[in-house]
């Protein structure tokens, strides 16, 4: 009766075609509540992304933006997101969320990444999965096969280096993690051997500083520094009582001071790839500055070094092959 008597009073008020407006605009909210209701449930980025799109003027549409923001966050920034979503989001787009940003430079600074990972002075350009490689000597020494099994976060979890007489050295990598800084080097066990324990340390922004281990007679450390863009800009590795300096523009290291010498990396712009690799190594001194190291590159469409033929002073000193499972 009192539904009846209202529904009365509106049209002796306004009118029918005011009240048939009045019961279609409730219809809408009560249709956007509930579409907002579903989209906060599922809580994923393609949910509010609909919800966003379908109702541009709702009076949630800031609070669904938050929520479509910090779900994208979550998306990028959790233990199962792989290496290869994670830097076509740093190459796409423009202007990246600082979170996201952080957990990836977190993730490839590690000294086991693959993107950091040095042997031989010729890195793995962000590859995941098995890599096998042959090393041919140019004085017709032993040829050396090694294994490395990176996971999908581009993280080294195995290594298998033979040496000079043979014999092969195991040594398997574990790693921790936490939702705000990601991954982060925790031990390295060599087979029938010993353990190293490493442990982080995070800056006031949340990125990875310094790792240290204390698991042997040998003291490692790794020292990171960041500029005022919050990229790598220099890295001091300390093994025992050796001390080398390296320092990064853009990613990548232009100098290097070790054992009281110094050295300037050169690096060529692959256009297919869109990456850069390293061609020579410098040595800089007061006498001269000539070059010690070349590098000559095969390289398959994914970016990743197959062949690479290194020579000191003009003569060829080793082959290096590659392939990727």
């Amino acid at each position: 009766m009192k539904r009846i008597i209202l529904v009365v009073a509106i049209v002796a008020m306004y009118g029918p075609v005011a009240v048939s407006q009045h019961q279609e605009l409730a219809e809408q909210r009560q249709e956007e509540r509930a579409a907002y209701a579903q989209a906060k449930q599922l809580n994923t980025v393609d949910g509010w992304e609909i919800f966003i799109n379908n109702y541009p003027e709702s009076f949630f549409i800031e609070q669904a933006r938050k929520y479509r923001d910090a779900a994208i966050v979550n998306s990028y920034c959790s233990r199962q997101t792989t290496l290869e979503k994670l830097v076509t989001y740093i190459d796409e787009e423009k202007v990246q969320e600082p979170r996201i940003r952080m957990f990836y430079a977190n993730l490839v600074n590690n000294p086991t990444h693959s993107y950091r990972y040095e042997h031989m002075d010729v890195g793995f350009n962000g590859c995941t999965g098995l890599v096998k490689e042959t090393i041919t000597f140019a004085d017709g020494s032993r040829t050396r096969h090694n294994t490395f099994r990176f996971n999908e976060q581009g993280l080294l979890t195995q290594s298998d280096i033979m040496g000079s007489k043979g014999n092969v050295v195991t040594t398997t990598y574990d790693y921790g993690y936490d939702n705000l800084h990601g991954y982060w080097l925790k031990s390295a066990t060599k087979k029938g051997g010993h353990t190293i324990d490493y442990e982080p340390f995070f800056n006031t922004a949340d990125k990875l500083e310094i790792i240290t281990s204390d698991g042997s007679t040998l003291k490692h450390k790794w020292v990171y520094s960041y500029n005022d863009n919050g990229a790598l800009s220099k890295l001091i590795v300390t093994d025992g009582d050796k001390r080398r300096v390296l320092v990064y523009n853009d990613g990548y290291i232009i100098r290097e001071e070790s054992d009281g010498k110094v050295f300037r990396y050169y690096y060529d712009y692959d256009s297919a790839t869109m990456k850069k690799y390293l061609i020579g190594i410098s040595e800089i001194n007061e006498e001269n500055s000539g070059v010690v190291r070349k590098f000559n590159y095969n390289i398959d469409t994914h970016g990743r070094i197959t062949k690479v033929e290194i020579s000191r002073n003009e003569k060829l000193e080793m082959i290096i092959t590659r392939s990727y499972q």
